[in-house]
């Protein structure tokens, strides 16, 4: 193996530690509660009002999917780097194109290297924009702070030096099945 394709797959691996919590970091914030409180000579009496949050439009919909897509994604690829034994096609379910070919070739590498993920990243943030409705940029920072890759003696092989949080750049469609990574250039800056 060449220092070139080495250092690309422990750099995906790298990157492939990075889901989970998106959802909890897009879940819509409950709903406001007031209360006013009314006093008489009486008695005393208490009003309630509870304000409803103004419901998503569709393209507010389609926004929040695709950023959400972003934490499903990483999550599958962080449960593949972690257990070899966990088929490739899982990667369909999240991908598609060039980043589900990328995706299964880099796993493939670490999995033929005898490589192994600990820990799990994190998606802190992602934003979504669209032209079109279809097709959709997405913009994440990953943490990878409690992640490693170890090879098959337990030693890492990730790089010194690696910046704990990356921010990358995915292209992501709507499709009648879902929402889907279709370009992943692994190309992280720090965020």
């Amino acid at each position: 193996m060449t220092t070139r394709s080495r250092a690309r797959a422990i750099g995906l691996a790298v990157s492939l530690a990075a889901v989970v919590l998106t959802s909890a970091c897009n879940d819509p914030k409950p709903p406001a509660t007031t209360l006013t409180t009314g006093t008489t000579s009486a008695a005393t009496s208490t009003t309630s009002t509870t304000s409803t949050p103004t419901p998503l439009t569709p393209a507010e919909k389609d926004i929040k999917s695709a950023e959400q897509t972003i934490g499903r994604y990483w999550k599958v690829l962080d449960e593949l780097a972690a257990d070899p034994k966990k088929s490739l096609n899982l990667v369909a379910t999240v991908a598609r194109d060039q980043a589900a070919n990328q995706s299964r070739i880099e796993l493939g590498t670490l999995q033929a290297h005898g490589w192994k993920q600990i820990g799990q990243s994190v998606v802190q943030s992602s934003t979504a924009t669209t032209k079109d409705g279809k097709t959709f940029a997405v913009t994440a920072c990953i943490d990878l702070s409690k992640v490693n890759v170890i090879d098959k003696a337990g030693k890492s092989v990730v790089k010194p030096g690696r910046p704990d949080r990356q921010q990358y750049t995915y292209t992501v469609v709507k499709a009648p099945q879902g929402f889907f990574v279709t370009i992943d250039t692994l190309k992280g800056k720090p965020c």
